[in-house]
């Protein structure tokens, strides 16, 4: 096979973002305070001005945002405090979470203009003949739309009717982008941020950005690893999430890992992921600062050529692009 057809898939966790995006994990770093934190700040910093605009939060809305805000710090994550939340049974907090998370990244990116411009300048170094290659293809467990945003910005001079480049598509959000009729280009393993889900469309726009009442009456195209069919109405997305993932897999020949660290709770979708890729994958890249790929044998059964293949890049400023591209 040529090495120009090579089979290759990013797997994304929240340090491909963290140019622009907190952290999932409260933090002192130079990355800011993490997630836990900013939905603190963001509370405090939006109030005033929806209270005094008659927005749809009231005085009760806010305290209960911040009651959650203290506790996704009291716990470290709002994953966790989450996972706290359902097991002890307050479904009506854990959907005000899932509300607020959505909320926080559709404002920050819309609104704040937050934008990590490796992601642009990852699409532009990849694309070919105003295209996305149907070669790569991006598992992503990050809520946010940085890769879309870049898509937008990549969109040819003259579209003829389209608002990104070619070749892109997105799921579960599938508007952002083109029909391609083949496995989407860029797939969220955890939903979306800024959408709800819908029995008729599949997915919808968040109506308005400060929107909790009406929102707070559906479900939110942003899910957690754990969720299934059982504890909530997106079958469909639950019943697709998976095939779709362990497709790509199947395929893939070289995985480039970008700022992520197999956490906990996604660990059984991800042995899934990993499992279905082995006997086709050749090399793994691990694109991060600090964790350096060595821990991914103690979670996963890696033939031992593979372990050999094992690469760290510690440069993050940009994207890592294989020489297999």
């Amino acid at each position: 096979m040529n090495l120009k057809m090579k089979k290759i898939t990013y797997l994304l966790g929240a340090g491909a973002s963290a140019n622009a995006l907190p952290l999932i994990k409260t933090s002192s770093g130079k990355n800011g305070p993490g997630l836990p934190q900013e939905l603190k700040t963001f509370i405090e910093k939006n109030t005033s001005s929806l209270l005094s605009k008659n927005q749809s939060w009231d005085s009760e809305t806010i305290g209960t945002l911040n009651d959650i805000a203290d506790k996704c710090i009291e716990f470290g994550t709002p994953d966790l405090y989450a996972k706290f939340l359902l097991e002890t049974g307050d479904s009506t907090n854990y959907k005000i979470l899932k509300t607020f998370l959505s909320v926080f990244f559709k404002v920050k990116q819309d609104l704040e203009n937050c934008f990590d411009f490796r992601a642009l300048s990852f699409l532009t170094t990849i694309s070919q003949n105003q295209k996305i290659p149907d070669n790569i293809k991006i598992l992503t467990w990050n809520y946010d739309r940085q890769i879309e945003i870049a898509a937008t910005k990549l969109k040819p001079i003259n579209p003829g009717g389209y608002s990104m480049i070619q070749g892109f598509s997105s799921w579960p959000n599938m508007r952002d982008g083109h029909d391609t009729g083949v496995n989407p280009f860029l797939f969220h393993l955890n939903g979306v941020a800024g959408y709800i889900h819908s029995e008729r469309n599949f997915y919808e726009d968040i109506e308005g950005y400060f929107s909790f009442k009406t929102t707070l009456n559906k479900e939110t195209l942003l899910s957690f690893a754990w969720e299934d069919e059982a504890i909530s109405s997106k079958k469909i997305f639950h019943e697709q999430r998976l095939p779709v993932a362990r497709e790509i897999a199947s395929q893939t020949q070289i995985l480039v890992i970008i700022g992520y660290s197999f956490p906990f709770f996604n660990r059984d979708i991800d042995k899934e992921i990993m499992n279905t890729m082995m006997p086709s994958l050749q090399k793994i890249y691990v694109q991060d600062p600090f964790y350096d790929g060595s821990q991914l044998n103690g979670l996963f059964d890696i033939p031992p050529p593979l372990l050999k293949n094992i690469v760290h890049v510690e440069q993050v400023d940009n994207y890592h692009i294989p020489y297999e591209l």
